[in-house]
Order: C-alpha cells, then sequence, then structure tokens
C-alpha cells in the first residue's frame, strides 16, 4: 500500500484521509464555505502532529470535480502546494466516483449489479452528473461527467449493452427527482445525502500509480465539467468607459 494524503473539498465536506505504513485515519466533517479557514489545521490534526516530511508520502490526491467551483480550487491548489514542497506527484480522482464509492462502503447490502448515476446539485437549476457500472464487486466510468437539467440526462452510449440493470441515482442532485425517469429514482431518501468521503479515493489513487498516471504538482486541475456559467472574463469585458 502506498502511503497517501486524499482531500476532498468539492462540497458542503471538507474531507481528508491518510494512510501510512498500511494504517489509515479520516476526518470528514459538513462545514460549508469554512474550508480554506479549517483545512490546513484539519490537516495537522489529521497527521497527529508528525510532519507530512516525516511520512514518506508516495502522493498527494485532490478531489478533481466535479462540484463547488471555490471548494475545487481550494483543494487543487492545496494538493499542488503540498506536491511542490514535498516533491511528489498531485493525483486528481473523480468526486463522483469517489461518492459512489462511499455509498457502496456504508451500504453493504447493495451487491446487485446496477447502473449507478452520482449526481451533486450545481445549484443553478442543474445537476452535475456521471453514470457507473457496479457489476457486485466493482465500478467502472460509463462515460464522462456532464452538466444538465435533471430532466434532460441519458444513459451514454457506453450503457446500452447494460439496458437490462437498474439505474440508481445518488447524491444531492436527487433535488431534482421529479424531472429524471421514474425508474432512475432510487427510492432511498437518504441516498440524498450522501457526500464524497477521502477515504473513498484511497483506492482508485493507488490504480492511478500502479497505472503509472501520475502528474507533475503544475498538472494538476480541477473538472468544472462547465468552464463558464454566464460571466464575461476581465479580457472578454474590454475596455472600461
Amino acid at each position: 500500500m502506498k502511503n497517501l494524503l486524499a482531500i476532498d473539498t468539492a462540497t458542503d465536506a471538507l474531507s481528508l484521509a491518510l494512510q501510512v505504513d498500511g494504517e489509515r485515519a479520516s476526518r470528514h466533517q459538513v462545514m460549508p464555505r469554512r474550508h480554506q479557514q479549517l483545512l490546513f489545521a484539519e490537516i495537522e490534526a489529521l497527521c497527529g502532529g508528525r510532519a507530512l516530511a516525516s511520512l514518506n508520502l508516495d502522493a498527494i490526491v485532490y478531489g478533481q470535480g466535479p462540484g463547488s467551483f471555490t471548494g475545487l480550487r481550494i483543494a487543487v491548489s492545496a494538493a499542488q502546494g503540498l506536491a511542490y514542497s514535498l516533491g511528489l506527484p498531485a493525483l486528481g480522482v473523480s468526486t463522483l466516483e469517489t461518492q459512489l464509492r462511499t455509498l457502496l462502503r456504508h451500504h453493504a447490502d447493495l451487491r446487485a449489479p446496477a447502473i449507478y448515476l452520482s449526481t451533486i446539485d450545481a445549484r443553478i437549476g442543474q445537476l452535475y452528473g456521471a453514470f457507473f457500472a457496479f457489476d457486485g464487486t466493482g465500478i467502472r466510468s460509463l462515460g464522462a461527467p456532464v452538466i444538465a437539467e435533471a430532466g434532460a440526462l441519458a444513459l451514454p452510449d457506453e450503457a446500452r449493452a447494460l439496458a437490462d440493470l437498474p439505474v440508481r441515482v445518488l447524491g444531492s442532485g436527487l433535488a431534482y427527482r421529479d424531472a429524471m425517469p421514474a425508474e432512475w429514482k432510487s427510492g432511498n431518501e437518504d441516498w440524498a445525502q450522501v457526500l464524497p468521503e477521502a477515504r473513498d479515493m484511497l483506492a482508485p489513487a493507488e490504480q492511478l500509480l500502479a497505472a503509472g498516471q501520475v502528474a507533475a504538482p503544475g498538472d494538476a486541475q480541477p473538472d468544472y465539467v462547465q468552464q463558464k456559467v454566464g460571466w464575461k472574463t476581465l479580457a472578454e469585458q474590454g475596455k472600461r468607459a
């Protein structure tokens, strides 16, 4: 097992996980709009007073998104800074995949094959969503994440061969459940409250490391999915009168 520090601030939760010498510790708290103020204090508490440089970490892992624009920037900036200072790669992991892994870990009874739509409320009448196939033991992505109104979502082409599987929905995007196809509604009200937990980023991060899919700190990037949401950059605004 690799030594890893994982950071996710893409949602209302500030979630951290540390894996060192086969032992894991985590901190997960819902604290909207307080991520930036408390992140490094939480990392220090997670490490139990040990200096990060003494932990022989192999990588810094960050929640790549999609999610809150501000939250994504906080996680990526922190990961870049720590990775630069420690001479480590920075690994981005899908927030929506992490969220599904969190659900499956908390619900050991969910072992039947299914298609899962992991969602996050984008708070503009739309949601972020990504489809995953679950075979009873592992998950695989069925396409890139999208942002759309709930009624405009459709199964991706990659899911055509799995049309006989039920579609289950999780995450805060269930706020728009009434607009979704009836057969997609999970029927589990608590699934709307699921948030990604950083401890569930560790397994996919190990897979990335094993596959040699590492990146220099400067290449760490958030996955906003939607790059622009109606405002103009300063350059696009032109000169002020």
